[in-house]
C-alpha cells in the first residue's frame, strides 16, 4: 500500500478521478467520517482492514482557556514549528475541545515543540482511541433564488448580486462537491456541498419547490 500526505478536498477529488481513470484501487480517509483533508491510500485491501493502517493520529490540545482560541490560532501555532501544511489534517475547535489530525511521524515533534496556542499555554497529547469528536454545528437556512443555476444560488448563499456571484466564480472562490466551479450555468442539486471562500460552507438539503412568484426554494445547512 502507498499513502499520500494530507490532501485538500479539491486535491482529494482530483486524486480520486486520476485513480479511477487508471483503474487503481484507492481509499481516502482523514481520521473520521466527514473529514475535509484526507490521505489517499492506493491499496487493494478491503476498507475495513485498510483504515486502521492509515498513518494518522488525533491530537488533543489541553490547558488554558480553549474558548479563546480559534482554528486559525491552532494552525498558526503548528505551522510556527516549521512543518508543512500537508502533514496536518482537519482542525476542530468547538464545544470546549481543540483537536487536530496529523501524520503519525510528526506526533512527538509537535508534543515537544508546541506549548502555546494564541495567548494560551497548552499541552499536546494523543487523544484516546475511544475519544468522541464533537459534532459540527449548523445554521438552518431557507432562501429563495431565481433559479437553480449556480450563479443564482451562489448569490443567494453569499447574499450578493448575481454580478458579484459571477465575480466569485470567475475568481475561483467557489467549489461544488470539492471541485472548483467553472460553469455558471451548472444546476445545483439537493445533497451538493458548496464552499465559497471567504463566505462559508453549506450543504443543500432540499431544492426545487416554487413560491407563488416562481422563485425556487432552497433549504440549506451552513457550517458555523
Amino acid at each position: 500500500m502507498v499513502f499520500s500526505s494530507f490532501l485538500t478536498a479539491e486535491e482529494g477529488a482530483e486524486a480520486s478521478m486520476i485513480c479511477r481513470r487508471a483503474s487503481a484501487p484507492f481509499c481516502l480517509y482523514g481520521g473520521y467520517d466527514g473529514s475535509e483533508r484526507k490521505i489517499l491510500a492506493v491499496s487493494s485491501l478491503d476498507q475495513e482492514v485498510l483504515l486502521p493502517c492509515f498513518p494518522i493520529v488525533l491530537m488533543q490540545i489541553q490547558g488554558g482557556d480553549l474558548s479563546k482560541i480559534t482554528n486559525r490560532d491552532v494552525l498558526g501555532a503548528l505551522m510556527a514549528t516549521g512543518i508543512r501544511r500537508d502533514v496536518l489534517g482537519d482542525i476542530i475547535v468547538r464545544d470546549g475541545f481543540a483537536l487536530f489530525f496529523a501524520a503519525d511521524h510528526i506526533k512527538d515533534f509537535l508534543i515537544q515543540n508546541v506549548t502555546s496556542v494564541g495567548r494560551q499555554n497548552v499541552k499536546l497529547s494523543e487523544a484516546s482511541e475511544d475519544f468522541q469528536i464533537p459534532e459540527p454545528h449548523f445554521e438552518i437556512l431557507r432562501l429563495t433564488v431565481a433559479s437553480l443555476r449556480a450563479d443564482a444560488v451562489i448569490g443567494g448563499l453569499a447574499r450578493v448580486s448575481r454580478e458579484q456571484a459571477n465575480r466569485l466564480i470567475d475568481g475561483k472562490y467557489v467549489f461544488v462537491n470539492h471541485t472548483q466551479l467553472e460553469k455558471k450555468t451548472k444546476e445545483i442539486s439537493a445533497g451538493d456541498n458548496i464552499v465559497i471562500r471567504g463566505s462559508g460552507k453549506w450543504i443543500v438539503d432540499e431544492c426545487g419547490d416554487l413560491t407563488k412568484k416562481g422563485r425556487t426554494v432552497l433549504i440549506c445547512r451552513k457550517y458555523i
